[in-house]
């Protein structure tokens, strides 16, 4: 069975009607498409470019911001029979460009977010409710006297200011005068306060507070229970997640960003990639990933030996390797390559799926799994090492606290 043929569908969700454009070959279904598909194992989300040829303008109104598009791609046999075709990413656009013109060729072109946009999403708050009972208040009736005080002090002041020479007796008889209008005011508070004391407490009237509080996690929470809560809450799909180092939150957590950014830092911490395959959403440690079915070789696409790439910073060996276009490859794909240059199971990074050319090339990014796996361990066994160190220091710490408490209080009953 020889798989000779691209197959590419692309569906538009538009708000009116939608669109569904084929490319295979056959009369009828061989609209020109363009399709560059990104692809990482990093956090941003990957823009994928579509460009038609000559679509009619009545099609183009089809397209707009925001519309759910998806992007179907494989190889299929002569006779139609057998074929490899499934989703190459979905998304919604993202943005469109006006139509180009060049030699009698009109372009459309327009952008898709791959899967969907969680970055906008707000800060999840809990709603909490407390109800507290209903009493008189002590400091808001010494608040009351406190303040009327001050005013006839100010009063008095003034008018000390604004009769210089006024004598003794004088002096005396405006101080009488302002003590008992203190001492009038402070006696119709408290009973005004008391009264007040006495029908609250036979009412039992209670308040209701609502506040509005960021998610919080309790001391010792593992990372992989503070992902899913903040997800679930936020509604945001994660379609995998498996961390390579379940950290625990000693002093708990307390998510006071925005949710996807939240979920970023603690995948951070967990040593863990947060990254999307086909416009899917996964956190996982892919050294732990299935090996694919996946063996690519001269014999089965490869186009060209692979290049070494002297570009990173990770201490691991990249390389370039481009092939005829396989759909299923994506950030974190676990596939085999035979080559003169490497050879062995292969870990794809990042790389492009391009249908602009009649080759439909998939250029790919990759480093040794085997190399990949030990990396990955060293960084799992130092996390791990580390957190074990910050236990014993809060041990310490704790307990010496502790210590401390009890001598006070030891120190308080000899007294």
């Amino acid at each position: 069975m020889k798989l000779v043929r691209a197959y590419q569908r692309v569906e538009v969700d538009g708000k009116s009607k939608n669109m569904v454009l084929k490319s295979y070959g056959k009369d009828g279904y061989n609209a020109i498409v363009e399709v560059q598909n990104p692809f990482s194992t990093a956090s941003d989300k990957n823009i994928s470019t579509i460009t038609i040829h000559n679509l009619p303008e009545s099609d183009k109104n089809i397209v707009e911001k925001g519309c759910n598009v998806r992007v179907y791609f494989g190889w299929i046999s002569e006779t139609g029979e057998y074929n490899t075709i499934g989703l190459l990413t979905q998304g919604t656009v993202s943005s469109v460009d006006p139509s180009a013109y060049a030699s009698g060729d009109k372009t459309f072109v327009f952008t898709i977010s791959d899967g969907s946009n969680y970055d906008s999403k707000k800060e999840v708050k809990v709603k909490t409710t407390s109800k507290t009972r209903v009493t008189a208040s002590q400091k808001s009736l010494d608040e009351a006297i406190t303040k009327y005080n001050s005013q006839l002090n100010a009063k008095r002041k003034k008018w000390r200011d604004d009769n210089p020479n006024a004598n003794n007796k004088q002096v005396r008889a405006y101080n009488k005068k302002i003590l008992n209008a203190k001492n009038a005011y402070a006696k119709a508070k408290r009973k005004s306060y008391l009264k007040q004391k006495e029908i609250l407490e036979k009412d039992k009237k209670y308040k209701k507070t609502t506040k509005y509080k960021p998610l919080t996690f309790a001391k010792n929470t593992r990372g992989s229970t503070i992902i899913k809560k903040i997800a679930k809450a936020a509604g945001i799909k994660i379609y995998g997640m498996k961390l390579a180092y379940d950290h625990k939150f000693m002093k708990g957590y307390t998510a006071k960003s925005k949710p996807m950014a939240a979920i970023e830092s603690i995948a951070s911490i967990c040593k863990t990639p947060v990254y999307r395959s086909h416009g899917k959403l996964y956190i996982r440690n892919y050294s732990k990933n299935k090996k694919s079915d996946l063996y690519i070789s001269y014999d089965t696409g490869l186009l060209q030996e692979p290049e070494l790439q002297d570009d990173s910073d990770d201490g691991l060996k990249h390389y370039q390797v481009e092939f005829l276009l396989r759909r299923t490859i994506s950030g974190g794909t676990i596939y085999h390559l035979t080559s003169e240059t490497i050879s062995g199971w292969v870990v794809a990074e990042s790389g492009e799926h391009d249908t602009s050319s009649d080759s439909m090339t998939t250029t790919c990014d990759c480093v040794s799994y085997s190399d990949y796996k030990k990396a990955n361990a060293k960084k799992t066994e130092k996390a791990e090492k580390a957190d074990k160190k910050a236990k014993a220091k809060l041990d310490a710490d704790n307990k010496k606290k502790l210590k401390e408490k009890q001598k006070k209080r030891s120190d308080k009953k000899k007294k």
